[in-house]
């Protein structure tokens, strides 16, 4: 897909900015209809510039951008409703999804739905009154990325013998297949989880500690798999934490 020539008032949201020449900024962008997207914004670190704005963190632009060449020109943008994330695990949290929209998505690539589920989740981060709140809206934001990048993951059935996962039993999960359920105890894995948690983690109740630790696990898995060696800078920071 190219970018057409000029394009007015397109929803985005950015993911990340970096120094570019001497006084502007390469700016990565998720947009609502074109994907994502990197765009220059001439000027942008002056104190004086329009265009400055971009490095408002959680904010929904309205952005205008144009130019012959491949790497477009940021014209104009206009924030249309910035998301105050007061908590510490509220702005970690979005700053995981970015650098995760970043590496899993392809450049010009649209997903609406993505766009408008990260939307979503700005919405409810900025609400946000505790750490266990934020897991479960990263899970479920993890689940719908990998469903609409064609990577969905099956938390109801074995996909060999379309078994239902069953509460009492233990399954492996191979995140190119799905779970399978474990026929010996003597078998060890990081991937082997239980059939409780697992069916907790498919019906959104995270409220149990091993089914919270558990779908994260689970998801860490599934996106190191399709990530390949596109490898996560975010979790060494919070590791340290």
């Amino acid at each position: 897909m190219t970018l057409v020539n000029r394009v007015n008032l397109e929803p985005a949201f950015v993911l990340h900015t970096r120094a570019f020449k001497e006084t502007s900024l390469l700016v990565d962008l998720f947009t609502k209809n074109l994907g994502r997207i990197t765009l220059v914004a001439k000027g942008a670190r002056k104190s004086k510039s329009s265009l400055r704005s971009v490095l408002t963190p959680a904010s929904l632009f309205a952005i205008s951008f144009g130019g012959k060449s491949e790497l477009k020109n940021l014209n104009a943008c206009e924030i249309l409703n910035h998301y105050s994330l007061s908590m510490p695990v509220s702005f970690n949290s979005i700053v995981y999804v970015n650098e995760l929209l970043i590496k899993a998505t392809e450049k010009e690539d649209p997903h609406e739905i993505i766009f408008n589920e990260y939307q979503l989740l700005c919405e409810a981060l900025s609400s946000l009154t505790n750490k266990v709140q934020a897991e479960v809206l990263l899970r479920s934001f993890e689940l719908i990325l990998l469903q609409e990048l064609g990577y969905g993951i099956d938390l109801s059935f074995e996909p060999i013998n379309g078994n239902k996962i069953i509460t009492s039993e233990k399954y492996i999960f191979d995140p190119s297949l799905g779970f399978t359920k474990l026929k010996s105890d003597s078998i060890k894995s990081n991937g082997v989880f239980l059939g409780k948690d697992i069916i907790n983690f498919s019906n959104g109740d995270l409220t149990d500690q091993d089914s919270r630790l558990a779908s994260k696990q689970i998801m860490r898995l599934a996106l190191d798999h399709h990530l390949g060696n596109k490898s996560l800078n975010i979790r060494k920071y919070l590791s340290k934490e």
